[in-house]
Formats: C-alpha cells, structure tokens, sequence
C-alpha cells in the first residue's frame, strides 16, 4: 500500500508528463501514443510470468486432484489494492487427469463479496452472483467504497451457504482513487485526440496500471476489450495457466 500511495505521489498530471512516461517511443515535436502491435500486451504482462511474478494465485481444495485456483484479487502478503470500485474476479476451475480424459473435480458455482469484518453470512454479502461455468466475472453489485477492505467469496455450490475459501481486497483511499482516476482520464483524452481504438486505451491504461503494481486493474483492463487482438485473445488464454503453474497450482496430481 505504502508503495502504491509513493507512486502516485511522484507521479504529474501534465499531459506532457503522460507522453513522457507511457509512449514506447518518443519523438519531441510528435510524442507518439502507445499502439497495440504485437509484442506490447506480451511486454507489459512479462513480469506476471516471471519465476516471481507480482500476482501471487490462492490454491484451493486440500484433496488430491482438486487445485482450483484464484487468480485476482490474488493473495500476496499484503492486502491487494484494487482502484476499479467493479473489480473483475478471475480464477481458474481444478482439473484431474484421470486416464485419457480430463475431469474437472473443483469447480466455482457462486461468488460473494463482503465486508471484510463483517460475519459469513448471508446478511454480510454486498452481492451474490452464479458463476457456474466461468472463469471471470465483474462485479455487478453496487459500486464498492473507497478505503473500505471486502472479502471476495468462493462457493463450489449453489444453495451453500459457507464459502470454500475468501480472499481479501481493498478499494484504493479516496484521494489517491482520484489522482488515478484524474490521470486516467487524461490518458484517454491524450490517446483519442490521436484517433486511438478501444483496445490502444485498454493498453495504455493496463500498462498505467501495471507501472504502479495495481495488478487486478491491468488485468481488468485486458479483459474489458470487447474485440481484442489475436494477442490480447491469446494472452487472456494462456495467463491464467501459466500464473497458475508458476504457483504449482494448475498440474495434475
């Protein structure tokens, strides 16, 4: 937390602050925006593939075979701070092999989100939502507030009542929320005036995120285009998997 309010602190909201520190390359009198060609959405999540990547997955299910595992908010020593107030839930169902074939043996049916002190219970969930055959979800609850800590919900049963496993979260602090959502805004204004896609804003933004350690929110802002790029396509497929299997997670037993 302490890094991520530093880094907002040293950041500058001139637009020619933005050209200088999100274009790939820089011509003084026509500062170039970044452009999805291939290899960028490769660079900015190559730290998430790292032998110590920055997202750290939660291994669910204590059985042999089942190895359910969640991927954002993830779990890393400290709390995660997430700046969308919709966060986006992702996560990867368990799988078996079992001779030929594969079986899945842990499979998410429902989520939840709620107040991180609040009881485990039916009144303390902001929002439920069926996920049964997905692997991400945004959060379609009411927005969630600035500087209060949830907790994300896991359910491998519809009609359960008590969660499998919880991970907690935290909604950025109002002022730094605002300073990001300031510096975002002029992010998009820079990239429009040059005529930017959807997808050449996701990446700017993703790599916005990814600069500052805000994890969930690159990923979120992967995930949100609506026509991605046989890149992006591919890079959603593969990064769960393969942050998975960094962890140990995601292998057969």
């Amino acid at each position: 937390m302490n890094k991520i309010i530093l880094a907002l602190r040293g950041s500058t909201l001139s637009v020619t602050a933005f050209i200088s520190l999100f274009s790939f390359t820089h011509q003084p009198a026509y500062p170039q925006t970044i452009s999805p060609t291939p290899g960028f959405w490769d660079k900015v999540f190559k730290p998430a593939r790292d032998p110590e990547p920055p997202i750290k997955p939660r291994k669910g299910g204590s059985r042999p075979g089942q190895t359910l595992c969640l991927i954002s908010p993830d779990a890393p020593s400290q709390t995660r701070v997430i700046w969308n107030t919709k966060p986006l839930f992702i996560w990867k169902n368990g799988e078996a092999q079992r001779g030929e074939g594969v079986q899945k043996v842990e499979e998410v049916k429902k989520i939840a989100v709620g107040i991180l002190d609040s009881q485990v219970d039916s009144q303390g969930y902001s929002k439920t939502q069926i996920v049964t055959g997905r692997q991400s979800i945004s959060y379609q609850g009411e927005p969630l507030e600035p500087g209060q800590t949830y907790k994300w919900l896991i359910f491998l049963n519809q009609e359960s009542t008590s969660p499998a496993m919880l991970v907690p979260f935290q909604i950025m602090e109002a002022p730094q929320r605002n300073r990001v959502t300031l510096e975002l805004k002029l992010l998009e204004k820079l990239h429009k005036n040059q005529s930017a896609g959807a997808e050449t804003i996701a990446l700017a933004k993703a790599k916005y995120f990814a600069d500052k350690g805000l994890w969930s929110d690159a990923l979120q802002q992967a995930y949100s285009v609506a026509n991605p790029s046989s890149e992006l396509s591919q890079i959603i497929k593969d990064l769960p998997n393969q942050l998975c299997k960094l962890k140990g997670i995601g292998k057969s037993s």
